[in-house]
């Protein structure tokens, strides 16, 4: 029985299942159904992005490939190819992947799908990094590498998709469906994750290389090739320009692949941490988040060289994961099998809250030093487990801080315990804007001579990403100790929830008009606050609304507070799947409002990931209108 927040997880217990590519070395008894060098000429590879393309198959698709001359380790050798696909029917995982076909050019050798120039320094490569199928055209999501840097750096002239229509034998580079780089190299879109949901297709974006946070598109299934139909998340709602983009969770991330596990109602990532030298797994309830902390995956000690994690969209049960690694050395592939289990505090929004995992001190990511700190080990000083965070000093700001995704404009808790040295005069535990910005919140403390558990609640403000933190100010040989580190989101889930936020009269992201609709800004109509929403007309219908994410088959109250001009005889609050879709439920009012009246509807979000709010009205022949202010929604 999982007791976590929709079905939250942790990976555990990972374990080699068998060899996916490559010939067998001496000494690995691992199954190696494939023989890949043998039937296909595959010697080396690495990545395997996994995705199912319907007719009971799933593809397979590779990077950078070597045949009969490959050198043995790493990228290198004769028979280059920039990547290459198989075929899989495979539904018992438990004893390894095997193939049903590669498509090959000729026979026994597997074919180069996207080709590329192989000049340094212009095109060297074209490197896969996602695909989907929407009906019966299957995408690639590409990128083309301009120069190779160093280790986890690579440098991309754009990213871009490319399509098969005959089951993935030949495919064509759209030539409009691009992300340009930049001349910064930091364009947010060039490696990507793509998930189907709701009719949309989901496109998790990060720079070149393995350095960046996590982004989000999406756009309609059947628009896939139209750049212009992508919308950006950007904190709140989703905007036209990808300029206006805001991460759902900070990197260090490379390899990203994004799954959305049925089982458990959850969608899972994973990516490598060069930081951490680990493949870490996050979890979430919708696909723009909040995103769990990250959690190990699988270590770089125990599997050298490691890099990427691509599930396996047929392997995810309420209790496994199965996903295709890669190791540098012996630059090949590997099927990987975790067992999960219950997260009990899965809507904890930062990673290693308990600092279990770290494996040396001076402190490594996700925690970052301030001055002085590290991790105990071992020691004997944790609060719970064995491992604490610490900070000491005898001069000067000393802190731990981690850097973690928000919802700005929304309430927080922060919670965490300290205790520290007797001298200790000015210690503080907070959050505050990213790049020590202004401080959100935070709390003072003197000596604590055994852990205290100290709370801050706080609001995001425009902030998309907040710096946790617990530190002191230092004279003299002063320290602290940090354990069990949790933030957690308030529990209205409406954004921009009485309009303060919004910076125009017409309504922006994430309110938008139906008709003609739109915010009172200081105009004196407001219940709280400075600023409502109105919706006003003489003909058809006229509402604000919003899209907001939510769990699937769970319980939601949506409230609101409208008033309405007195010739108002047919309004309408409540909830409803988006474009227009089934009303999930409604309050239907006749008659007029004269002062502000607090309407509610509960509601089931069904097999959805994110509903419609609305209030509106329909007018007949009359000007009629409906102010509104102050909406929550909260989960039951």
């Amino acid at each position: 029985m999982y007791t976590g927040a929709a079905g939250a997880v942790t990976p555990t217990g990972v374990t080699k299942v068998s060899r996916v590519t490559g010939a067998t070395p001496a000494g690995e008894f691992l199954p190696n159904p494939n023989q890949t060098h043998a039937n296909h000429e595959v010697y080396g590879t690495d990545l395997g992005i996994v995705w199912d393309k319907g007719g009971g198959e799933v593809f397979v698709l590779f990077g950078d490939t070597f045949g009969a001359g490959w050198c043995g380790n790493g990228g290198c050798g004769t028979g280059w190819r920039s990547n290459v696909l198989a075929r899989s029917s495979d539904t018992n995982l438990a004893d390894g992947l095997t193939f049903s076909s590669m498509v090959q050019d000729y026979a026994r050798h597997a074919k180069e799908v996207l080709p590329s120039k192989k000049i340094n320094n212009d095109e060297i490569t074209v490197i896969p990094t996602a695909g989907v199928t929407v009906g019966s055209r299957h995408f690639i999501h590409y990128m083309s590498i301009h120069h190779w840097g160093e280790a986890g750096r690579w440098y991309t002239n754009y990213s871009g998709l490319a399509y098969s229509d005959d089951n993935g034998q030949t495919w064509v580079k759209h030539a409009n469906a691009r992300w340009w780089n930049n001349a910064s190299w930091t364009n947010n879109f060039q490696m990507a994750a793509l998930v189907k949901n709701g009719g949309f297709v989901y496109l998790y974006g990060t720079p070149n290389g393995r350095y960046g946070n996590v982004h989000l598109a999406r756009v309609p299934e059947g628009a896939l090739l139209d750049i212009n139909a992508y919308r950006y998340w950007d904190g709140n709602g989703w905007a036209v320009s990808q300029a206006a983009s805001q991460p759902v969770a900070i990197g260090i991330a490379g390899e990203l692949s994004v799954s959305y596990n049925a089982a458990l109602g959850r969608f899972l990532m994973t990516y490598l941490n060069e930081h951490r030298q680990a493949a870490v797994m996050r979890d979430a309830g919708t696909p723009v988040g909040p995103w769990s902390g990250e959690k190990i995956l699988a270590l770089g000690s125990q599997f050298p060289g490691l890099y990427n994690a691509f599930i396996h969209p047929w392997g995810s049960t309420a209790t496994s994961l199965y996903f295709v690694m890669s190791q540098w050395t012996p630059y090949n592939t590997f099927l990987m099998r975790a067992t999960l289990v219950a997260d009990a505090d899965g809507d904890n929004l930062l990673s290693e809250p308990g600092f279990e995992s770290q494996s040396a001190t001076p402190v490594t990511a996700p925690w970052y030093p301030v001055g002085n700190a590290g991790v105990d080990r071992n020691v004997g000083q944790a609060r719970t487990g064995q491992d604490n965070g610490f900070v000491r000093y005898d001069s000067g700001w000393n802190a731990l801080k981690q850097s973690v995704v928000v919802q700005p404009h929304t309430d927080y808790t922060l919670r965490g315990w300290v205790r520290t040295s007797a001298n200790n005069t000015t210690g503080y535990f907070g959050a505050r804007g990213p790049g020590n910005g202004p401080i959100l919140g935070e709390r003072a403390f003197a000596s604590l001579p055994a852990y205290t558990e100290q709370v801050v609640t706080f609001n995001s403000g425009p902030n998309a990403i907040v710096e946790v933190y617990g530190g002191l100010w230092a004279t003299e040989d002063t320290w602290l100790q940090l354990d069990d580190v949790s933030l957690k989101r308030g529990t209205n889930l409406v954004a921009h929830a009485g309009f303060e936020q919004q910076a125009s009269t017409s309504a922006t992201s994430p309110w938008y008009a139906d008709g003609n609709a739109g915010i009172d800004r200081g105009a004196g109509f407001a219940r709280t606050g400075a600023n409502n929403a109105w919706a006003r007309g003489t003909q058809g219908w006229h509402a604000i609304k919003q899209e907001a994410a939510v769990t699937p088959h769970t319980r939601y109250t949506l409230k609101g507070w409208v008033r309405t001009s007195g010739a108002h005889n047919d309004g309408y609050f409540g909830a409803r799947l988006p474009r227009g879709g089934p009303v999930l439920s409604e309050v239907h009012y006749t008659q007029p409002l004269s002062g502000y009246t607090q309407l509610s509807v509960s509601f089931d979000s069904g097999a959805n990931h994110s509903v419609e709010l609305f209030a509106g009205l329909w007018a007949s022949g009359t000007d009629t209108y409906i102010q509104v202010d102050d909406v929550t929604l909260t989960r039951d």
